[in-house]
């Protein structure tokens, strides 16, 4: 009874842990330059255009002001310690 109660904790805690994806090194470096581009950015907008069968044209837009903004190299470098912490970033050989 004890190893039954033992296997099936086992495999729920197996189940519960979480995993991240992996990624090669550039890759990390890439995402984490783009994190910190945009954590700095100050003011940024995006514009939408586009057509509907059904109820035609439609044009969007927004803006968005960060109020604090972050230092590129903070961000960079609290991205690359979080993904090597949790064992993201794969050496390729």
């Amino acid at each position: 009874m004890k190893r039954i109660l033992f296997m099936s904790t086992a495999v729920f805690l197996a189940a519960c842990t979480t995993t991240y994806e992996t990624m090669s090194r550039a890759d990390a470096v890439a995402m984490c330059q783009a994190q910190a581009n945009e954590a700095s950015q100050v003011v940024s907008g995006n514009v939408g255009v586009g057509v509907n069968s059904r109820t035609g044209p439609s044009f969007g837009g927004g803006i968005s002001i960060n109020l604090t903004p972050q230092p590129r190299a903070v961000t960079y470098e609290s991205c690359m310690n979080e993904l090597a912490a949790n064992g993201q970033i794969v050496e390729e050989s």
